[in-house]
């Protein structure tokens, strides 16, 4: 599965967050691992165009066996196509979030480098250089995906899907992009008018556990490693020293 987020905004950068899975990420990894699932499918095959929309053109007039090639039987995303009757339809929201902390400081953590150091008699060391200081937390958040129909058997067929889906198939997956599964609980069965037929829904409740993080650099000046670097190599001589970084990044 892959998957994308592009922010816009500049603030994530200004604030030294890498790491947000809150609302948008974490919805558009579900939405991204439900549609690339159902492409497999021979009967419920979800379809793009040439874009990656959800291929769902007017269909009016058009015979059925053009219909089915030149639609998608399945309608996945975050709003329902209400502009258009387009059903089944599986459509996920964001039901509620609260923040976790997992210790009092917010893990209060350091980033380090570590760097080679040689110096002009062949002597080395290692050498560990704090680059940035770590600040991070937790999200408890639930999501809702409901399945709307046009007949029961579809409700209860893709209901059994989706659920499966999540408990079974792909845990981890979105456990290795940033957001854990922690449980699936499926809602009572019912219906609404769509004017005079019926539309059949079923909701499922996804709660979810993710992380947020902030990487705030730390200044290369006035770090007591300087002071710690000079005790360790000694005196320096008039051949000087070299560095090479060996290790880009240690969290400690």
């Amino acid at each position: 599965m892959a998957t994308g987020h592009r922010v816009y905004s500049d603030l994530f950068k200004l604030s030294d967050f890498v790491q947000q899975t809150s609302v948008s990420h974490a919805k558009n990894l579900i939405i991204d691992a439900l549609r690339e699932y159902f492409k497999q499918d021979t009967f419920y095959k979800y379809r793009t165009d040439a874009f990656g929309f959800p291929l769902t053109p007017d269909m009016t007039d058009l015979p059925p066996d053009m219909q089915e090639t030149r639609t998608t039987r399945i309608y996945i995303g975050d709003i329902f196509r209400y502009d258009k009757r387009y059903w089944p339809a599986i459509v996920t929201r964001y039901a509620s979030g609260r923040t976790y902390h997992v210790s009092f400081n917010q893990e209060h953590t350091t980033k380090y480098r570590v760097d080679l150091v040689l110096d002009g008699y062949g002597g080395h060391s290692y050498v560990r250089v704090p680059t940035a200081t770590i600040i991070a937390g937790a999200w408890d958040q639930s999501f809702t995906i409901t399945i709307a129909a046009e007949s029961v058997p579809d409700r209860e067929e893709l209901t059994d899907i989706v659920s499966s889906f999540f408990i079974a198939k792909i845990r981890q997956e979105l456990y290795e992009s940033g957001l854990f599964i922690k449980s699936v609980d499926i809602g009572g069965e019912r219906e609404e008018d769509w004017g005079n037929e019926k539309v059949y829904l079923q909701d499922l409740t996804l709660t979810t556990f993710s992380e947020w993080r902030r990487e705030i650099p730390i200044s290369s000046s006035n770090l007591i490693e300087a002071i710690n670097f000079c005790f360790n190599m000694g005196v320096l001589g008039h051949r000087g020293i070299q560095f090479s970084t060996v290790v880009d990044s240690i969290d400690d």
